[in-house]
């Protein structure tokens, strides 16, 4: 039992490793105990540091607090800022995954991308259910809760965090195929199938609750966000037509394979690259409007500046993520003429 306790809080990574250790150098159930529990904050630590990309956590950053109301203009009269009500729930939801990236098993990307999502969703649910009993209570203002309008809002992080936890890692990518090429090709095709059926889900998920949000509250900016929205259902359409690998023919030598498979990758590749700059369009417009343009309106040059800096810093966590997956499609068709027919 106590073994089986220090089992579930250890990292999947090096659970194996240290339970056989604690096996052959412990003579009790007590010892088991003390034992695994002082390995663990270690242990999670490494695997925290090892498990964690910079561009992933600064990218779910930037989904969060957006999607949260983070960049949205203030209310005259709020007690509460925008930026303060969205960075409580974003906080939460940030610790659930990064408590999923130190507890995640090897497994599906993109079901391992649904639950991150999920988890997210959970975490903020959790806080603002807190935060509305803390309210009844006559505890915290209740300018401290999302809006209507920031919880619809906050329903598009889903999608996108799912995606972008749907991706392949770039150690798994860059890795060394252990089977007939032609074998390895085919699990390629299946994987990226799933994910563009993913990519089309989220997608299906980002158009309606979008189209909820501007027929609903009706923004400022609803016909940018039509028009947003009618780009969405066009990458849709083509996701449907065109997003999956190709499958090899039955018939196809091992150089045509190949060929097939160099090519799909860097397909594959451009592919992610534009989907990527085309999710984060609306957040690049909102960084624009609500803090670039109102601060030249309003005159506030520390507004400016910021806006300006959170613009470029988005654009270069997109191109780092892409950066990071080339190098890793990079070495993988390096790996590829090794690999056997």
């Amino acid at each position: 039992m106590v073994g089986r306790l220090v089992q579930m809080i250890l990292p999947p990574a090096s659970r194996e490793a240290v339970m056989g250790d604690l096996a052959e150098s412990c003579r009790s159930p007590g010892q088991l105990a003390a034992e695994g529990l002082r390995s663990v904050p270690p242990l999670v630590a490494e695997q925290a540091r090892r498990a964690s990309r910079l561009p992933v956590i600064g990218l779910q950053l930037f989904i969060l607090f957006a999607c949260l109301g983070g960049f949205e203009l203030d209310r005259a009269g709020k007690v509460v800022t925008n930026a303060a009500c969205a960075a409580l729930p974003m906080g939460l939801a940030m610790v659930g995954l990064l408590l999923r990236n130190i507890y995640r098993s090897e497994d599906n990307p993109v079901r391992q991308g649904f639950f991150d999502a999920l988890t997210a969703a959970l975490c903020v649910v959790a806080q603002q259910t807190m935060m509305h009993v803390l309210i009844a209570a006559g505890h915290v203002d209740p300018a401290w809760a999302l809006s209507r309008s920031l919880i619809v809002l906050a329903c598009l992080s889903f999608p996108i965090l799912w995606t972008l936890g749907a991706m392949e890692n770039p150690d798994a990518v860059r890795r060394k195929p252990a089977q007939p090429l032609f074998s390895d090709y085919n699990q390629f095709v299946q994987r990226t199938r799933v994910r563009n059926r993913a990519e089309m889900a989220a997608l299906a998920m980002i158009i309606g609750v979008s189209g909820y949000f501007l027929a609903r509250f009706q923004p400022p900016v609803a016909p940018l966000g039509w028009s947003f929205l009618t780009g969405y259902a066009c990458i849709l359409v083509y996701l449907a037509l065109r997003g999956a690998a190709r499958p090899a023919p039955l018939d196809a030598d091992s150089a045509t394979v190949r060929a097939l498979y160099e090519t799909e990758l860097n397909r594959q590749s451009r592919q992610r690259r534009l989907m990527w700059w085309f999710w984060f369009v609306p957040l690049f417009a909102g960084l624009m409007t609500n803090l670039v343009m109102y601060g030249v309106s309003k005159e506030q040059p520390l507004r400016i500046v910021g806006g300006i800096a959170a613009i470029f810093l988005l654009g270069y966590l997109i191109e780092r993520l892409h950066r990071d997956r080339r190098l890793a499609i990079h070495l993988k068709l390096n790996n590829l003429a090794a690999v056997p027919a």
